[in-house]
């Protein structure tokens, strides 16, 4: 991954859909188990994605000035 790319935003964005559908219909079916385990999975996956995207970017920071 070099620079920003922006299919990243439509990919949480996506998640955030799926998960908002996906915990609806749960709730609405009395499986607010299963919504929660929906909802810590769509969080988990994003905050992997994050993690990685920070890693790129001090990586791009210790470059820019060529620390360590």
């Amino acid at each position: 991954m070099t620079g920003f790319d922006i299919s990243i935003v439509f990919k949480i964005v996506g998640i955030g859909i799926l998960v908002a559908a996906a915990q609806y219909v749960l709730k609405c079916s009395n499986k607010e188990e299963y919504a929660l385990i929906a909802t810590l999975a769509g969080l988990s996956i994003v905050l992997f994605w994050v993690v990685q995207l920070l890693g790129v970017f001090f990586d791009q920071v210790k470059s820019v000035f060529k620390l360590f």
